[in-house]
């Protein structure tokens, strides 16, 4: 992970990920909950944080069975409603809307 340092002097983490289509996309890491022991990220596109509104998405952290880590999307509604909840409760500076 990388450091990201905006106009504003803020800092964020980065992480590369592999789009379907074998792409490298940036993310910058706005926020972090871990719940039942994985660790989520609230992340926007890296080219969208200049922008007012950007698109945030949960990403969680996993692990093959070799012990390697990987991060993939949250798709079931269940889950990223509860990491969502969790994530407003933090004190970030930011808003969420659903």
């Amino acid at each position: 992970m990388e450091k990201y340092f905006d106009d504003e002097e803020d800092v964020y983490d980065s992480i590369e990920l592999t789009g379907e289509g074998g792409e490298k996309i940036e993310f910058l890491i706005i926020d972090a909950v871990i719940v039942e022991n994985i660790k989520y990220l609230l992340v926007i596109p890296a080219d969208e944080a200049d922008e007012d509104e950007p698109e945030a998405t949960i990403i969680k952290e996993e692990k093959s069975e070799e012990e390697d880590v990987f991060y993939s999307f949250v798709m079931d509604d269940d889950e990223f409603n509860k990491v969502s909840i969790l994530l407003q409760d933090n004190d970030g500076d930011y808003e969420m809307e659903f």
